[in-house]
């Protein structure tokens, strides 16, 4: 090969002992990781998009490191779709970084494959074990960890879930907080997830010379792959024949490959959905307060919203026609609980308008039903002992408890521990009542108490108990009832016995407060759904001109339309339909995902004059189908030949939709500080744009500066064409766009500012319909500040790389560079 080659021939024509020395040197630089020989996938060579010249193969002195998933095991038609965490990076590689040493990450590469009892290695075939896609993490776990948490909408923009209910994100660990006035900004977790399909094993994923994302001290590894068992047990030949499909998949069998990879959804999975009702708030300084759409309109409904908004333990309700009260839909909650549910017919009725006084409500009340029936009453104005009133109502001759601040058994998981225990818990055993302090999924500790029982009372095998307790809690240990956070999560329990032991039954539950004996107007929100109890977005899809897909109706936007794509993948789940046997039950498949990343060791400045090493790449991402993260390719009308089959895509938006004002701890989301700001921040030059996209019906992707119509990026996939592993018919690689200097062949990078407005097109061939189809860009660039920025940072050069992110990478030495 031609780093390694040369040497050994050259040193072959002279004596045995240099030649044996020529080896000894290259066994010594194996052991210590650097690759010499080829691509860790063979694949072939890596394509660039924008240029012919750039010497994209990792066959020079780069050095790497292996990291492997966890085990995945899988039968035909299942989905594996979780975390995998703790997964140390090789000791020798910890050892070398500790203590606050930079690496500096310029490329990795992807491959899944079989680990043979010979210790052989064996690549899977896209064909048996379908990427879907992986988000993956190297981190340091010293000083950050990373927590699981509800998926957000701008988590959703920024790709972090990949259509997941929940996602990891990173935070210090306690102690390990910088100074507020430190200004380094130093990442300890960096998120990988460029080419991060079907395409991910012949997907570049390297930068140019002197760009790196940069991390201090690695020591852990964390993948959240989604994988698809698609292996036909019964192929005899390399001709693909899919295995058996569920009714609702639209691909036939001759497509080369298995419709599974779509995610259709399959009768396994129950949908559910009706018009959702909410409080209008009106609107305030001009801005809507609630997601309101339409109003209610007429009795029925009204009394059907109120039940559905206002929890209660009683509900009243009447019709009006009075033109000084509020027309329309409202309801009214009274102290006790009971709901007042008002339709007034008065056209021309007082308007209920927002006021400020409406935000100071002193005195709120709250009803929850389930498993225990709970009003709390509160006055956020009072210190006193009896500031939280709470009546339980459960079951007499059994124990009953209401945790507070959670819906499950842990208050704040960390990875797959749950350090911090469960929630603070008011348990009812008979005549005994108490406070306690749950572990995960344990009975916990016994608090001292906070509470005042005023009465406990049994009718009808039915417990009463009425208490009060102060607002803030007399230790950490106890629950601090807040009045600015109205919506509380809960989770409640029935035991077997009075005993207080294992439960019963328990379920999630919430407590919404509300200002008693307020009117409060209500209205339509619009229709949502579940798909298998999980939440659906119906408002996922973005309006023109962030995205096309509302105004083409696409069917992906609505739970009433959804075919198949993220949310009919589960983990661990068939896609099969539930008539339909799995197949192949003896033949599980077990491979590992594997990473291999190129590193080189990051070096600072000596002086002001220097350039640092590497400039530290930022990561930036949007989805041309925003915001839904996938969407449907819609089957061209029938008689259309197949090249004129063309489904096409747009979205605009700015550079500074893609920025997040926040450190680069965390560099999976975080830009940096100012890097929102005009003021500080002239932009960004991009050097690495990836497109995503599935299926073998994707035909481009174009990047456009939207402002001056400049083609940025213009991508057409690879695909397969022939049998073998890594070249499997139909099966994509998507060659990103790359920015650099000139001498390897690359366009200079240029500077888009903040409000430079970017264009995405994507073209699908749409012969067939296919669900779960994605178009987003995923991309790195460079932070540019202002002069006058460069200049009060101007100290920091010698400290942290992305105060560095300003100057030019160091010149390349022609000497030593070898290819």
């Amino acid at each position: 090969q031609r780093s390694c080659g040369p040497i050994v021939i050259m040193v072959f024509r002279k004596t045995p002992f240099l030649f044996l020395s020529a080896l000894i040197f290259e066994q010594l630089l194996l052991l210590n990781h650097v690759a010499l020989a080829k691509n860790m996938n063979e694949g072939g060579s890596y394509k660039i998009s924008n240029s012919d010249t750039f010497h994209s193969e990792y066959s020079d002195d780069r050095e790497y490191f292996d990291v492997y998933s966890k085990p995945i095991k899988t039968l035909y038609s299942q989905v594996h779709w979780m975390s995998h965490r703790n997964i140390p990076l090789p000791q020798e590689i910890i050892d070398r970084f500790e203590g606050g040493k930079l690496m500096a990450i310029t490329g990795y590469e992807v491959d899944q494959v079989r680990k043979l009892d010979s210790g052989e290695e064996v690549p899977v075939p896209i064909t048996w074990a379908y990427n879907h896609h992986y988000c993956a993490n190297l981190m340091n776990n010293r000083k950050f960890r990373v927590v699981m948490k509800a998926t957000t909408p701008d988590a959703v923009k920024l790709g972090l879930a990949h259509g997941a209910s929940h996602h990891l994100a990173g935070e210090f660990v306690d102690g390990m907080e910088p100074d507020e006035d430190d200004g380094e900004e130093i990442p300890q977790l960096h998120f990988f997830s460029e080419g991060n399909g079907g395409e991910m094993r012949m997907s570049y994923h390297g930068y140019p010379k002197g760009y790196a994302q940069i991390i201090e001290s690695p020591n852990e590894f964390i993948i959240s792959p989604m994988q698809i068992d698609t292996w036909n047990r019964n192929m005899k030949n390399h001709t693909y024949i899919p295995g058996p499909l569920p009714s609702n998949s639209r691909i036939p069998q001759d497509a080369g490959y298995n419709g599974l990879l779509e995610c259709p959804c399959s009768d396994r999975l129950a949908f559910e959905w009706g018009m959702t009702y909410a409080i209008d708030e009106g609107s305030c300084h001009g801005a809507q307060k609630t997601k309101c759409k339409e109003a209610i309109q007429n009795a029925t409904e009204c009394f059907t919203a109120v039940e559905y908004v206002i929890k209660g333990v009683h509900y009243d309700t009447k019709t009006i026609d009075d033109e000084s009260l509020p027309s329309g839909c409202t309801g009214t909650l009274s102290e006790e609980g009971i709901v007042q549910a008002v339709w007034n017919k008065a056209t021309s009725a007082t308007k209920m308008g927002h006021t400020e006084s409406a935000t100071k409500e002193t005195h709120l009340v709250g009803v929850s039903l389930g498993l225990v029936n709970m009003t709390v009453a509160m006055d956020p104005s009072s210190e006193s002992a009896t500031s939280v009133q709470i009546k339980l109502t459960g079951p007499a001759d059994k124990w009953f408890g209401v945790g507070f601040g959670s819906k499950t058994m842990c208050t704040h998981m960390e990875g797959d521990e749950c350090p911090g225990g469960g929630p603070y818990t008011i348990i009812i055993s008979g005549d005994k009542v108490e406070e306690r302090k749950l572990d995960f999924h344990g009975p916990g500790v016994v608090l001292d108490s906070s509470i005042t029982v005023h009465s406990n009372q049994v009718e009808d095998d039915i417990r009463t108990v009425t208490l009060s307790r102060p607002l803030k809690g007399p230790t950490s240990k106890h629950y601090t009832f807040d009045s600015s956070s109205p919506s509380i999560p809960l989770i409640m329990a029935t035991g077997c016995s009075l005993t207080f032991a294992q439960h019963c039954g328990h379920g999630p539950n919430q407590v919404n407060l509300l200002p008693v004996n307020t009117p409060k107007k209500l209205c339509q929100s619009g229709i949502q759904g579940t798909i298998d109890g999980q939440q659906f977005d119906n408002d996922r899809c973005a309006p023109f001109p962030t995205s096309d897909l509302l105004d083409q109706n696409n069917p992906t936007c609505h739970v009433q339309t959804y075919k198949g794509g993220l949310s009919c993948c589960r983990n661990g789940k068939s896609l099969l339909d539930k008539a339909q046997e799995i197949p192949w039950q003896d033949e599980p498949l077990e491979y590992h995902l594997k990473f291999r990343f190129y590193f080189e060791e990051y070096k600072k400045p000596s002086n002001l004059s220097e350039s640092p090493s590497h400039q530290q790449l930022i990561r930036l991402y949007w989805q041309t189908e925003a915001h839904a993260g996938e969407y449907d390719i819609v089957q061209c009308r029938g008689g259309t030949p197949s090249s004129e089959c063309v489904q096409t895509i747009t979205s605009r938006w700015t550079i500074r939709d893609m920025t997040r004002d926040c450190p680069l701890h965390d560099a999976s989301w975080c830009t940096g500080r100012g890097s929102t700001d005009s003021s500080k921040t002239e932009g960004v030059k991009l050097i690495y744009a990836g497109p995503h996209c599935h299926a073998p019906t994707c035909l481009s992707m174009d990047l456009y500066n939207a402002d001056t119509g400049q083609l940025l990026c213009h991508m057409e996939p690879i695909h397969g064409s022939g049998k073998d592993v890594y070249d499997e018919h139909g099966y994509l690689s998507i060659p990103p766009c790359l920015w650099g200097d000139a001498s390897e062949g690359l366009v200079e990078p240029q500077l888009l500012s903040l409000d430079t407005t970017l264009m995405s097109i994507k073209r699908n061939n749409s012969t067939l319909p296919h669900t779960g189809e994605m178009a987003s860009w995923q991309m790195r660039g460079i932070l540019v500040r202002k002069e006058e920025e460069k200049e009060e940072r101007e100290e920091d050069v010698m400290v942290s790389p992305t105060r560095l992110r300003r100057t030019r990478p160091a010149a390349v030495n022609e000497e030593e560079d070898l290819h």
